[in-house]
């Protein structure tokens, strides 16, 4: 028997178990129901899900210092760049440029 915390509710022909709630289930089907998703071990210490990689918001939506620190990552010249609005245009300039090298690639 192993202890399984469900995440779903379970229905089963002799009983059902409320997401959330912890039950005894036959091994065999602790198994199913954790291999599934639909639940943990109980008796077993939680993982961490695996951290995801961050999402690079899109250069039109970032702010003055987050496009000048996109810049500086990216080796883009923002000399001539006074406003936002010429670092934003800085660096799509730059971000069209690179993406028309890897297409010609």
């Amino acid at each position: 028997m192993r202890r399984v915390t469900l995440h779903t509710l379970y229905a089963g022909p002799e009983r059902s178990v409320a997401a959330g709630q912890t039950a005894e289930f036959e091994a065999q089907e602790a198994a199913r129901l954790v291999d599934g998703g639909f639940g943990v071990y109980a008796d077993e210490p939680r993982r961490k899900a695996p951290a995801e990689e961050p999402v690079e918001k899109p250069v039109e939506k970032m702010t003055a210092a987050e496009l000048q620190a996109y810049a500086a990552e990216h080796g883009i010249d923002l000399s001539g760049a006074k406003t936002k609005a010429e670092v934003l245009a800085a660096v799509m300039a730059a971000v069209e440029a690179a993406r028309g090298a890897e297409a010609d690639a």
